[in-house]
Protein backbone atom coordinates (compact mmCIF):
# COMPACT_ATOMS: atom_id res chain seq x y z
CA UNK A 1 0.00 0.00 0.00
CA UNK A 2 1.53 3.18 -1.02
CA UNK A 3 1.61 6.32 1.04
CA UNK A 4 -1.52 8.19 -0.57
CA UNK A 5 -3.52 5.02 0.44
CA UNK A 6 -2.42 5.01 3.93
CA UNK A 7 -2.65 8.34 4.02
CA UNK A 8 -6.84 8.61 3.24
CA UNK A 9 -7.23 4.67 5.07
CA UNK A 10 -5.84 6.85 8.27
CA UNK A 11 -8.63 9.89 7.78
CA UNK A 12 -11.06 7.90 7.11
CA UNK A 13 -10.80 5.98 9.90
CA UNK A 14 -10.30 8.95 12.12
CA UNK A 15 -13.40 10.11 11.03
CA UNK A 16 -15.16 7.01 11.37
CA UNK A 17 -14.18 6.16 14.52
CA UNK A 18 -15.24 10.09 15.84
CA UNK A 19 -18.58 9.56 14.15
CA UNK A 20 -19.17 6.31 15.98
CA UNK A 21 -17.94 7.79 19.44
CA UNK A 22 -20.20 10.90 19.44
CA UNK A 23 -23.35 9.31 17.76
CA UNK A 24 -22.92 5.07 18.94
CA UNK A 25 -26.00 5.12 21.48
CA UNK A 26 -25.15 4.90 25.26
CA UNK A 27 -26.25 2.13 27.48
CA UNK A 28 -26.02 3.45 30.98
CA UNK A 29 -26.67 1.24 33.44
CA UNK A 30 -25.65 4.15 36.21
CA UNK A 31 -23.71 3.88 39.17
CA UNK A 32 -25.12 6.88 40.98
CA UNK A 33 -22.22 9.20 42.35
CA UNK A 34 -19.28 7.28 40.34
CA UNK A 35 -21.41 7.62 37.42
CA UNK A 36 -21.79 11.22 37.85
CA UNK A 37 -17.94 11.62 38.74
CA UNK A 38 -17.33 9.58 35.50
CA UNK A 39 -19.30 12.23 33.23
CA UNK A 40 -18.01 15.16 34.82
CA UNK A 41 -14.32 13.92 33.89
CA UNK A 42 -15.62 13.14 30.55
CA UNK A 43 -16.86 16.59 30.27
CA UNK A 44 -13.82 17.97 31.08
CA UNK A 45 -11.82 16.11 28.65
CA UNK A 46 -14.21 16.41 25.62
CA UNK A 47 -14.32 20.38 26.34
CA UNK A 48 -10.54 20.62 26.93
CA UNK A 49 -10.20 18.47 23.71
CA UNK A 50 -12.44 20.99 22.00
CA UNK A 51 -10.48 23.68 22.88
CA UNK A 52 -7.19 22.25 22.02
CA UNK A 53 -8.35 21.60 18.42
CA UNK A 54 -9.66 25.17 18.02
CA UNK A 55 -5.97 26.74 19.26
CA UNK A 56 -4.26 24.34 16.93
CA UNK A 57 -6.13 24.92 13.84
CA UNK A 58 -5.94 28.40 14.04
CA UNK A 59 -2.55 28.58 14.63
CA UNK A 60 -2.30 26.03 12.03
CA UNK A 61 -4.48 28.54 9.28
CA UNK A 62 -2.69 31.59 10.47
CA UNK A 63 1.37 30.25 10.20
CA UNK A 64 1.42 27.63 8.05
CA UNK A 65 -1.66 27.41 5.50
CA UNK A 66 -1.61 29.67 2.30
CA UNK A 67 -4.11 32.09 2.70
CA UNK A 68 -7.67 30.63 1.28
CA UNK A 69 -8.29 32.32 -1.82
CA UNK A 70 -10.11 31.39 -5.32
CA UNK A 71 -13.62 30.31 -5.81
CA UNK A 72 -15.80 28.49 -2.90
CA UNK A 73 -14.86 25.11 -4.30
CA UNK A 74 -10.72 25.93 -4.38
CA UNK A 75 -11.43 27.12 -1.23
CA UNK A 76 -12.46 24.07 0.64
CA UNK A 77 -10.95 22.05 -1.11
CA UNK A 78 -7.79 24.16 0.06
CA UNK A 79 -9.26 23.85 3.82
CA UNK A 80 -10.09 19.85 3.68
CA UNK A 81 -6.34 19.33 2.80
CA UNK A 82 -5.22 20.06 6.17
CA UNK A 83 -6.67 16.93 7.43
CA UNK A 84 -3.68 14.36 5.09
CA UNK A 85 -0.57 13.86 6.60
CA UNK A 86 1.23 15.23 3.34
CA UNK A 87 2.18 18.99 3.72
CA UNK A 88 1.10 20.70 0.78
CA UNK A 89 4.01 22.00 -1.11
CA UNK A 90 3.95 25.98 0.47
CA UNK A 91 3.22 24.86 3.83
CA UNK A 92 5.27 26.37 6.46
CA UNK A 93 6.59 24.26 9.85
CA UNK A 94 4.60 25.70 12.58
CA UNK A 95 6.84 25.72 15.93
CA UNK A 96 5.42 28.42 17.92
CA UNK A 97 2.27 28.37 20.13
CA UNK A 98 0.56 25.09 21.29
CA UNK A 99 2.81 23.54 18.75
CA UNK A 100 6.35 24.58 21.05
CA UNK A 101 5.07 21.78 23.28
CA UNK A 102 3.69 18.99 21.26
CA UNK A 103 4.09 18.01 17.60
CA UNK A 104 0.38 17.09 16.88
CA UNK A 105 -1.74 19.07 19.54
CA UNK A 106 -4.76 18.58 17.35
CA UNK A 107 -4.48 14.80 17.39
CA UNK A 108 -4.25 15.04 21.22
CA UNK A 109 -7.55 17.36 20.95
CA UNK A 110 -9.08 14.55 19.06
CA UNK A 111 -7.52 11.90 21.74
CA UNK A 112 -9.38 14.23 24.67
CA UNK A 113 -12.27 14.16 23.05
CA UNK A 114 -12.54 10.49 22.33
CA UNK A 115 -11.35 9.43 25.24
CA UNK A 116 -13.59 12.18 27.28
CA UNK A 117 -16.75 10.67 25.11
CA UNK A 118 -15.54 6.82 26.33
CA UNK A 119 -15.29 7.81 29.88
CA UNK A 120 -18.14 9.65 30.27
CA UNK A 121 -20.46 7.28 28.33
CA UNK A 122 -19.35 3.47 29.68
CA UNK A 123 -15.89 1.26 28.93
CA UNK A 124 -18.05 -0.76 26.19
CA UNK A 125 -17.99 -0.03 23.05
CA UNK A 126 -17.31 3.75 23.88
CA UNK A 127 -13.54 3.16 24.99
CA UNK A 128 -12.82 0.88 22.69
CA UNK A 129 -13.47 3.16 19.70
CA UNK A 130 -11.19 5.81 21.90
CA UNK A 131 -8.26 3.24 22.01
CA UNK A 132 -9.18 2.54 18.34
CA UNK A 133 -8.48 6.06 17.57
CA UNK A 134 -5.58 6.34 19.20
CA UNK A 135 -3.89 3.97 17.42
CA UNK A 136 -4.84 5.61 14.14
CA UNK A 137 -3.74 8.85 14.84
CA UNK A 138 -0.40 7.39 16.27
CA UNK A 139 -0.11 5.59 12.82
CA UNK A 140 -1.31 8.69 11.10
CA UNK A 141 1.43 10.72 12.92
CA UNK A 142 4.20 8.54 12.11
CA UNK A 143 3.41 9.12 8.28
CA UNK A 144 2.99 12.70 8.71
CA UNK A 145 6.46 12.98 10.82
CA UNK A 146 7.75 10.65 7.62
CA UNK A 147 6.90 13.38 5.00
CA UNK A 148 7.53 16.51 7.66
CA UNK A 149 11.17 15.45 8.11
CA UNK A 150 11.51 14.88 4.23
CA UNK A 151 9.71 18.05 3.58
CA UNK A 152 12.08 20.46 6.46
CA UNK A 153 15.39 19.91 7.55
CA UNK A 154 15.06 21.39 10.99
CA UNK A 155 11.82 18.82 12.04
CA UNK A 156 14.23 16.44 13.27
CA UNK A 157 16.05 18.85 15.70
CA UNK A 158 12.14 20.13 16.65
CA UNK A 159 11.09 16.72 17.27
CA UNK A 160 13.70 15.16 19.51
CA UNK A 161 12.65 18.65 21.74
CA UNK A 162 9.10 18.30 21.96
CA UNK A 163 6.48 15.35 22.04
CA UNK A 164 4.23 13.66 19.92
CA UNK A 165 1.21 13.99 21.76
CA UNK A 166 1.90 15.61 25.17
CA UNK A 167 4.84 18.10 26.40
CA UNK A 168 7.86 15.96 26.89
CA UNK A 169 8.52 15.94 30.64
CA UNK A 170 12.28 17.33 31.54
CA UNK A 171 14.70 14.80 33.80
Amino acid sequence: MNTTQQSRLFVFGQFALLALLLFWPDDHVGFGLLDFLFEFVGFLCFAGGGVLVVIALRRLFVESLPKLSGTDKEKVLKAIRVVLPKPSDDAKLVTDGVFRRMRHPVYTGLLLIGYGVGIASGPVPHLFFAIALHVVLRNKAQLEEKFLAEKFPGYAEYAARTGRFFPKVED
